[in-house]
């Protein structure tokens, strides 16, 4: 990525880390996840540009039910290295964030097939 990409996905991964105003309201004590599809733009384990201790997963998606009402891309923390690790760019893929305290973590990947 050039700077002004790598400064362009900053600004997107510190806006995602603001709690989304439009999320539902979950029941107390049940954690609040969101099923999203899209594709696999890059997978940057740590440290990268975007963070320095958590791996990062940057995807293309879709509108996201409940919690975003347009597609767009964005990167992701990921709750582990592990859980992209058969992934890379150009990938169709499902996935689930968690709200976590200051943060929207991709808890969950899984392949699509891919398009005819």
């Amino acid at each position: 990525m050039d700077r002004r990409a790598a400064r362009l996905v900053t600004l997107v991964l510190f806006l995602t880390l603001l709690r989304p105003a439009a999320a539902q309201t979950p029941r107390p004590g049940t954690p609040r996840e969101w099923h999203g599809t899209g594709v696999v733009l890059a997978v940057l384990p740590p440290p990268s540009d975007l963070h320095a201790t958590r791996p990062v997963i940057v995807i293309q998606h879709e509108a996201i039910p409940g919690l975003m009402d347009e597609a767009m891309s964005m990167p992701f923390l990921v709750a582990s290295t592990g859980l992209f690790a058969d992934f890379k760019p150009g990938d169709r893929i499902n996935f689930v964030l968690r709200d976590v305290p200051d943060a929207l973590l991709v808890v969950s990947i899984e392949h699509l097939a891919s398009r005819p």
